[in-house]
């Protein structure tokens, strides 16, 4: 298959683009690009059905360009266009798929897969694709399929997405199986969804979902005024001997007990601030509010938690290279151990996530802000009076 990429991208596409400018909301790279991929031409191949796939952009169309770029059961027998936009929401926090119907059209294509990383619920169950033979649209949300295996779990989606609505069947939809799932009909057969078979398992497997759509992990330069005064926190200690002398007279319990409570503070500061805690009024009911609020708190762990092991592992290099152990020794009165430079280094960190607090105030508000689930989604919401 050959991969081509026109020089411009549509007026629509442009839109989206300004938008994302004027209100600061998150990171949108490859925004609006569009990437077409289908077979080499020949004299006497027939004209293919067209298939447009739009996608989130970041981790979402990442993986979707993964897929695209793999062998699919579907790839060669289609024209395949995708591009990556921000999908919008309603008012009442559901996928705008008219509007999604409305592009599809201007492309003219007689498939379309949406690929968001928003998690979608029905009837109490995640929903991990729903299926439209009407529009012939099929949405999958990248949240039901979990934090791990997500490349095999979305080319089987996709595949199946895609067979069964080339085919208008849903026997091509459950055909393609699935651990733990089971395909659930809707409006007279014209509407399908794949779900779990146990809703608990599922909601937790989606939180997980949500959390690897954070990356936690790569989000840490988004904190850097956090680490930034964590670590002038964390020299101060390798500097004070009344630190040391601190560090080496209590015992492990303390130290951890500190430890934990300057990560809590961390992560419930970080949360507040920049409020990341979502109200059930607005993301759609209590059980989704929990879900997102667990994967927010998780994420923040998972990031601060990473930071701290940062800080600590600093702390205990520069202080094994700095305080000669014959001066620790004499200003401690006790014998230098590999033990005292391990607590000096405990307690520095432990010290430096309290001062993190106060460096947050110095990142960005629209990097932390793009930190979780919750806040990603308001920015797709429609710009009216009340939300200006």
């Amino acid at each position: 298959m050959a991969e081509q990429t026109p020089e411009g991208v549509s007026a629509r596409d442009a839109e989206d683009q300004d938008g994302q400018d004027q209100h600061g909301q998150q990171e949108t790279s490859n925004q609006g690009q569009r990437t077409q991929h289908e077979a080499e031409p020949s004299a006497e191949a027939e004209e293919k059905p067209t298939l447009a796939i739009y996608s989130d952009p970041g981790r979402t169309s990442m993986h979707v360009r993964r897929l695209l770029e793999g062998r699919t059961p579907w790839g060669e027998d289609h024209e395949i266009t995708h591009q990556q936009l921000l999908l919008p929401l309603r008012s009442d926090g559901t996928l705008d798929l008219d509007e999604v119907i409305r592009w599809a059209e201007e492309d003219g294509s007689e498939i379309t897969i949406v690929v968001t990383e928003i998690p979608r619920l029905q009837a109490g169950l995640t929903k991990s694709v729903e299926l439209d033979f009407d529009s012939q649209l099929a949405v999958i949300s990248m949240a039901s399929l979990g934090p791990v295996a997500v490349m095999h779990s979305l080319r089987r989606e996709a595949d199946r997405a895609v067979e069964a609505l080339a085919h208008r069947s849903l026997e091509e939809a459950r055909a393609k199986g699935g651990h733990g799932v089971r395909l659930e009909e809707g409006r007279e057969g014209q509407r399908a969804y794949i779900t779990p078979k146990h809703s608990l398992p599922g909601r937790v497997w989606m939180t997980l979902g949500m959390v690897a759509n954070n990356e936690p992990l790569l989000s840490l330069p988004r904190l850097s005024g956090v680490f930034a005064a964590a670590c002038a926190t964390g020299a101060f200690g390798i500097f004070y001997d009344s630190i040391w002398d601190m560090a080496i007279s209590l015992p492990g319990w303390r130290l951890a007990v500190i430890s934990c409570a300057g990560v809590i503070f961390l992560v419930l500061w970080l949360i507040s601030r920049n409020r990341l805690w979502d109200r059930p009024s607005a993301v759609g009911g209590k059980r989704l509010a929990l879900m997102y609020n667990t994967s927010t708190v998780i994420s923040l762990l998972v990031s601060v938690l990473s930071l701290y092991a940062l800080l600590y592992l600093g702390v205990l290099v520069i202080s094994l290279v700095l305080i000669e152990p014959g001066y620790m020794a004499e200003s401690l009165q006790v014998e230098a151990a590999f033990s005292n430079y391990r607590d000096i280094a405990w307690l520095a960190a432990s010290l430096g996530t309290f001062a993190g607090a106060i460096g947050s105030n110095f990142d960005a508000d629209s990097d932390l802000r793009n930190l979780t689930q919750g806040t990603r989604e308001r920015q797709r919401y429609p710009r009216d009076e009340e939300q200006q």
